[in-house]
């Protein structure tokens, strides 16, 4: 049984989807599970003092619900461009990795980041699994 065109990009984008969640899903449970490191994070990447512990824990609450909606196809302009804008700061603050202190791991971003982009752009399209109402 081969796929359409139409079931072929579907999938895509599931997976997609599905692959850029796994992703955050790890970044979100860091904050409840060393939210010390997250906060270090934050101080060298985005240029914040020491974040408190539960203030972390409600920043990975709030990201927790939005990457949910995210995975789910819920009020995909906000959630996927929350997602997309999420991804970019992170990927763009870590500027240093990619040209002082090299850092070949921190490249992997780039390929998340268009695939966040491409599901932002497609999200009418990224129906595979979603709650969402079709339309």
């Amino acid at each position: 049984m081969s796929l359409t065109q139409n079931q072929r990009i579907k999938w895509s984008l599931f997976l997609l989807r599905l692959s850029v969640f796994i992703v955050l899903l790890a970044w979100t449970i860091d904050k409840f599970v060393n939210p010390g490191h997250a906060s270090k994070v934050f101080e060298k990447f985005y240029l914040l003092e020491r974040v408190d512990d539960f203030l972390m824990m409600l920043i990975g609450a709030a990201e927790m619900i939005i990457i949910f909606g995210f995975l789910l196809g819920l009020a995909k302009r906000w959630t996927y461009g929350l997602v997309l804008a999420f991804h970019a700061i992170s990927t763009l603050s870590s500027w240093k990795q990619y040209t002082v202190d090299i850092n070949l791991l921190f490249f992997a971003a780039w390929p998340m980041l268009a695939a966040c982009v491409a599901l932002y752009l497609l999200r009418e399209t990224d129906t595979k699994f979603t709650l969402s109402r079709p339309g």
